[in-house]
């Protein structure tokens, strides 16, 4: 998880503490959606195959 992701679950573990439910969900909505995002979030290292990966890096060097 990312620094955003925590920073929001930390908020809303704090405002479940004091009782404020309401503003408890809002973060909780927030932390799921960027947790969300970026489990969809893929690099190209990922999506290429092997020969066009080293036709690139025989390209750089």
């Amino acid at each position: 998880m990312s620094y955003e992701v925590n920073k929001y679950v930390a908020r809303a573990v704090v405002r479940y503490l004091n009782g404020n439910k309401d503003l408890f969900y809002t973060y909780v909505r927030k932390a799921m959606k960027l947790y969300e995002n970026e489990k969809c979030m893929v690099t190209l290292e990922d999506m290429l195959d092997k020969d066009t990966k080293t036709k690139l890096y025989e390209l750089v060097s």
